[in-house]
C-alpha cells in the first residue's frame, strides 16, 4: 500500500524536470529525508504513541517536498498530505489545521520530528515527537 501511495505522490508533484544537474543537486541534499518511512508519533498525555508511515518525496529544484503521512491503525487510520521545503539539515512542512512538523536526520536509516502548532481541528494526532525508521529509499 505505501509503494501506491509514493506513486500516488509523485504523480500528483507534477511540474517540468529540471537540469541534470539540478536534479543531482537536489536529490544529494534530500538524501536524509526523502523515502519511505515506518515509526511512532508521541504526544505529551497520550497512553501510547500513535503508529505513522511516512512517505517523503524527492524535491524540486526549488527543495519543495511533498509527503504522506498515515497514522493511526485499523478504521481510525488517516492519510494527510503536506507540502514542505528542504532546510540545510532536514526539512519542515507544514501542517493542515496549523502547526509545523520539523524532520532531521538522526543517521541514514532514522528520522526525528518535532511537531508544534497543531491546532485541535487537525487530523493529525497533536504536538510532539516521531521516530522514523527508513523502509525503503
Amino acid at each position: 500500500m505505501l509503494e501506491g501511495m509514493l506513486l500516488l505522490l509523485l504523480a500528483l508533484g507534477g511540474g517540468k524536470p529540471g537540469s541534470p544537474s539540478a536534479s543531482v543537486a537536489s536529490a544529494a541534499t534530500a538524501e536524509p529525508v526523502a523515502g519511505v518511512w515506518r515509526g511512532t508519533w508521541e504526544t505529551p498525555g497520550a497512553d501510547k504513541p500513535v503508529p505513522v508511515e511516512a512517505i517523503v518525496s524527492a524535491p524540486s529544484k526549488e527543495g519543495r517536498l511533498l509527503a504522506v503521512f498515515a497514522t493511526g491503525t485499523g478504521r481510525a487510520k488517516r492519510a494527510t498530505r503536506v507540502t514542505g521545503h528542504l532546510e540545510p539539515d532536514g526539512a519542515r512542512f507544514a501542517l493542515p489545521g496549523g502547526g509545523t512538523l520539523r524532520l532531521a536526520a538522526a543517521s541514514a536509516s532514522r528520522l526525528i520530528g518535532v511537531v508544534r502548532g497543531v491546532g485541535t481541528q487537525s487530523p493529525t494526532p497533536g504536538d510532539g515527537t516521531l521516530e522514523l525508521a527508513r523502509v525503503r529509499r
